[in-house]
């Protein structure tokens, strides 16, 4: 939302907030969504990179 305020450019958040005030649930919703989704593959890709960077993880469990 800052980033979208300093330079001017529509995006996620000012359409998150404008949906807000203008209860538009669908919307509202749909944004939660990505954003969760979003989350958690990053979350994801985190963890999956930091096995690879440091070797002294190890998976457990698997033979």
């Amino acid at each position: 939302f800052i980033t979208e305020t300093v330079f001017g450019w529509p995006g996620m958040g000012r359409l998150g907030i404008n949906s807000i005030f203008s209860m538009d649930y669908p919307v509202i919703m749909a944004i939660t969504m990505m954003t969760s989704i979003m989350v958690i593959l990053g979350n994801l890709i985190a963890d999956l990179f930091y096995i690879l960077v440091d070797p002294r993880i190890k998976v457990v469990g698997h033979k």
